[in-house]
């Protein structure tokens, strides 16, 4: 599986797509992320800064039309969101209690924390104003995203209740679209 994300980052850093080019990516990404799941696979932090990487690539605003485009025929950016929610869920499940990966591209911020639910202590704000290496689009951004503490109480006293939480912020594009 890491030699097809190695793959499949060479051929979007190309960056000239066609709307079925995203739509095959996507896909390409969702059986990436079922095989990991099926194995029981952690994916190396190469792996998952590759899979970053090709997200990245594959929202950069060159794309906008063709995803336009790919939405006519499938509905690939909702899919892109739930290939992206399971992948974090691999890497979470796999990173050690009191852990975070903290990822960034050219547009793209992404933050992977586990805690456990009681050592959440306060609102949990992205991003984060002091985090070192933020890109300054990120630090300026006006989208915030603010998670009250009070979510993080465990179901059942007495339980350990672990936590894993992801943000991911893109940049702006210079024409005013998100």
């Amino acid at each position: 599986m890491s030699q097809v994300t190695k793959t499949l980052l060479d051929l979007t850093q190309r960056r000239n797509f066609y709307a079925g080019d995203l739509l095959s990516s996507v896909e390409i990404l969702r059986n990436v992320t079922d095989t990991f799941k099926r194995a029981s696979y952690e994916p190396s932090s190469d792996d998952v800064q590759n899979f970053f990487q090709i997200i990245s690539n594959l929202l950069e605003e060159d794309n906008r039309e063709k995803w336009e485009d790919a939405q006519q025929i499938y509905p690939g950016a909702v899919e892109l969101m739930q290939v992206i929610e399971e992948f974090i869920h691999i890497v979470g499940l796999g990173m050690k209690d009191f852990h975070n990966a903290y990822l960034m591209t050219g547009n793209l911020v992404a933050s992977i924390q586990r805690l456990p639910a009681l050592s959440v202590m306060t609102d949990i704000n992205f991003p984060m104003k002091g985090r070192k290496g933020m890109v300054d689009w990120a630090r300026n951004s006006e989208d915030k995203v603010v998670i009250p503490k009070g979510i993080f109480l465990p179901q059942s006293a007495g339980k350990s209740v672990y936590t894993v939480y992801i943000y991911i912020n893109t940049i702006p594009s210079e024409k005013g679209h998100g």
